[in-house]
């Protein structure tokens, strides 16, 4: 059948080692009398912020916003707001992780727009204007920089999303030299996340041509280079190999949307804080034979994409292969002691902010499936902690 769709603006990308020496002209390209760099207490300890803020003293005022450490916040957007409406013609600089970047969006969007970042949470208000933003990942994951939504935590606690034209930047720089410190844990939970992204706008109803293909190819670059990045992290063409599939897995789910996956991640982070890119994965992995029974038609491409010859009843256990060969447990390690309530967790992933996400999905559950999933969701937790255990307890 014939379909009617839309895509957003596509950002431009300087790509390659070196790219951030490019900022300086992207500040004056677009016409900034001063700059606020964005970036979050982990990245600034790396003296990254400051190298960024050398390269622009000389041509622009620079002003830091570092936000604490942690999930963002609606106080942390607000605050950093507030730095930015105080400049003249300032120009955005998100520097970091999907949690800096989403902060900056935010920050930028809200800058020239009024009111506080509470009254943009699910685009109940929209946006009024934005000033210019340029965004600078340091791991590849989230695609962040190149989507129309950003999340953030209310006063509850609970993850929430604004959505955007406005939370789109001019640029993105994507330099692989700066994603090479990133730890291992980190490479591999990140990257893992990319490939969600993809899976999840590849077969998600809102699917279309040029969705599928972006999110087809991010598969790919992610099978063949996300082992590779986990463990040789100098290796530059790995980290650039990812660097350009989470930005391509970025475009399609800002074109397509996430799934059951995100669904239970974003529950979880709500519940528990566990890490976007480790409750995402947790998620498909628990759910995804269920998700593609019935719907093989819909996968088999997917399935294909990750290695040439698999079949969609097949996705499931190389998806587990990779999420293996990713060192994947290594990153449950800060939550050995941490418990999972099925009946809390099926009951957030009904919650009003999360529902687009089940909506979205290939499979959306229906009544006694909600707790079904919730439960192989924390049996697979547990599962992989054991594991995780017993590697400690018996290392090779």
């Amino acid at each position: 059948m014939p379909m009617n769709f839309t895509t957003g603006r596509q950002v431009p990308l300087v790509v390659g080692a070196g790219a951030l020496a490019q900022l300086p002209e992207l500040c004056h390209a677009h016409g900034a009398s001063s700059t606020l760099i964005v970036a979050d207490a982990g990245i600034a300890a790396t003296g990254l912020v400051d190298r960024l803020a050398s390269l622009l003293n000389d041509e622009l005022p620079v002003t830091r916003f570092i936000a604490p450490a942690g999930e963002p916040t609606l106080a942390t957007v607000d605050a950093g707001a507030e730095a930015a409406r105080e400049l003249t013609s300032p120009l955005v600089i998100g520097l970091g992780g999907g949690t800096a970047l989403d902060i900056a969006k935010l920050v930028a969007a809200l800058a020239e727009s009024p009111g506080t970042m509470a009254d943009y949470l699910l685009a109940r208000t929209p946006w009024t204007g934005r000033a210019p933003s340029v965004m600078i990942p340091t791991t590849s994951g989230t695609g962040s920089e190149v989507t129309r939504t950003s999340i953030v935590t209310d006063a509850q606690g609970s993850k929430q999303w604004a959505w955007g034209d406005e939370l789109l930047p001019e640029a993105v720089l994507l330099d692989p030299e700066l994603t090479r410190t990133l730890p291992a844990p980190l490479t591999a939970a990140t990257g893992l996340d990319a490939f969600v992204h993809a899976l999840e706008a590849a077969s998600g109803k809102s699917r279309h041509a040029f969705i599928e293909a972006s999110a087809r190819q991010a598969m790919r670059l992610i099978g063949q280079a996300l082992p590779r990045a986990v463990t040789a992290p100098d290796d530059l063409e790995a980290r650039q190999q990812m660097q350009v599939a989470a930005c391509l897995a970025g475009q399609a789910i800002d074109n397509g949307g996430t799934g059951l996956g995100h669904n239970i991640g974003h529950a979880l982070g709500s519940l528990y804080h566990l890490p976007h890119g480790i409750a995402v994965t947790l998620g498909v992995e628990a759910t995804l034979a269920w998700t593609i029974e019935g719907r093989e038609a819909v996968f088999a491409p997917t399935a294909e994409a990750l290695a040439s010859g698999n079949t969609a009843s097949e996705l499931p256990a190389r998806f587990s292969t990779l999420v293996d060969a990713a060192h994947f447990n290594a990153a449950l390690a800060p939550f050995a002691n941490l418990e999972l309530n099925a009946g809390a967790l099926a009951a957030t992933m009904q919650a009003e902010e999360n529902a687009p996400m089940a909506d979205n999905a290939a499979r959306r559950p229906e009544a006694d499936d909600w707790h079904a999933l919730a439960e192989a969701t924390v049996s697979l937790f547990e599962r992989r902690l054991a594991h995780l255990k017993a590697a400690q307890e018996h290392p090779a």
